[in-house]
């Protein structure tokens, strides 16, 4: 028989050590995503039309991925900031000083362009403070509250103090729009009560530094009853589990603070607390069963996140997902390589930004959402993320350090 061939020595050193080198990681494309939001900053494309009522969350988007990318400044001269922020207080709406009326109390915050109502800019010496809202005012001409939330962080982000913001009639506002049963609708005329605007609210009084315009025991048994049999949170009560209303809702309760941010099922009654004591802090718990939830969040993991069961995976849920779990602070339980591996498939490599999916062309939510994640895990030349505003923690500074609502 003839012998079986050996193998040189050098040869199989060779072998085993390519075996045991690490596969090379894929690029985060840094200056290519860079270059997709300036482009985007300075003139959106065709497609996204339709979104015209929306280009201040639009805003947001470019805005703060340019600040999580750590080149804001470079990026957008003092000038155009400048510019940048009289747009955004163009766009507030604030009660007439001749006229002011009550009715027009869930008209006041931040809204979308063209609103019919003119404002007064600064270029004869007047402070541009935004537009007025009289007796005329029709309700087509209201705030959103998705567009304040919005404008608040794109003006904290652009290095504004918040001095403008007409913070009393926002709250106002507030009142109106929440519902019996604890959510809050966008605005007067749009009556889709849900976890989104649930959200939006209780970002925009943490930002204002003021919670009175929020019934928060009424946000609580919504948010508590949101929750579903799989221990993720619907948009409202009898709906489906879903990711992004997961995220509003947790980080909801993480921005109320204090008890709102127990766990129902795991609370134990003191020895010197009374039955009735103990059921009324235990009312103040916003999770029903935090370690469900958890677990629901992390069994969305495929290589990224799918936003609900047996769906695809979605680079927005990077995030809604991610920012969850970190906000209950698990996110390190979170499988850092499949995440970043799906999302450096996402990134476009011709002109940056992420799709929603491989091989799908960017847009500027995906985009933000792809860095906002990536920011999470850590990666090199993003700053790092604040969960529970979806903002840098830069700005998070700057919100307690340098606004006239939290400053000293």
């Amino acid at each position: 028989m003839l012998a079986a061939p050996t193998m040189d020595t050098q040869q199989q050193k060779t072998q085993h050590a390519a075996a045991d080198t690490p596969p090379e990681q894929p690029t985060f494309l840094r200056e290519k995503h860079i270059q997709y939001f300036k482009r985007n900053l300075q003139m959106l494309p065709q497609p996204y039309t339709s979104q015209d009522t929306f280009r201040m969350t639009l805003g947001l988007f470019v805005l703060g991925g340019l600040e999580l990318l750590g080149c804001l400044e470079e990026t957008i001269s003092e000038a155009n900031r400048e510019a940048w922020i009289e747009w955004i207080y163009s766009q507030q709406r604030i009660p007439s000083k001749d006229s002011p009326s009550e009715d027009n109390d869930a008209l006041y915050g931040f809204g979308g362009p063209f609103s019919g109502l003119a404002f007064k800019d600064n270029t004869d010496g007047r402070q541009n403070l935004g537009c007025e809202c009289d007796s005329h005012t029709t309700p087509y001409d209201t705030a959103h509250l998705t567009m304040t939330y919005t404008a608040l962080l794109s003006l904290i982000i652009l290095g504004d103090d918040l001095s403008r913001v007409a913070r009393e009639p926002i709250i106002r506002s507030l009142k109106k729009l929440q519902q019996p049963d604890g959510s809050f609708i966008p605005c007067i005329t749009d009556y889709e009560p849900d976890m989104r605007f649930v959200y939006c609210a209780c970002a925009v009084s943490y930002i204002l530094n003021d919670w009175s315009g929020v019934d928060k025991p009424a946000v609580l048994n919504f948010i508590r009853e949101s929750q579903t049999y799989e221990h993720g949170v619907a948009q409202s009560p009898r709906h489906e589990a879903h990711g992004g209303t997961t995220y509003c809702a947790i980080a909801s309760l993480g921005l109320m603070g204090g008890d709102a941010f127990l766990d129902q099922k795991t609370m134990v009654r003191q020895e010197s607390e009374t039955e009735s004591a103990f059921e009324e802090r235990r009312a103040r718990a916003g999770f029903v069963d935090l370690e469900g939830t958890r677990r629901w969040c992390l069994q969305r993991q495929t290589t990224g996140f799918q936003g609900r069961t047996n769906k695809p995976t979605d680079t927005c849920y990077s995030f809604w997902l991610g920012g969850a779990v970190a906000a209950i602070g698990s996110f390190d339980l979170v499988n850092f390589e499949c995440n970043r591996g799906f999302l450096m498939e996402t990134q476009n490599k011709a002109i940056g930004g992420f799709g929603k999916w491989v091989d799908t062309f960017p847009d500027v939510l995906h985009s933000y959402m792809g860095i906002a994640s990536l920011g999470l895990m850590g990666e090199p030349g993003i700053r790092p993320l604040e969960p529970l505003l979806n903002v840098s923690k830069r700005v998070e500074e700057r919100l307690y350090n340098e606004t006239v609502f939290w400053k000293k």
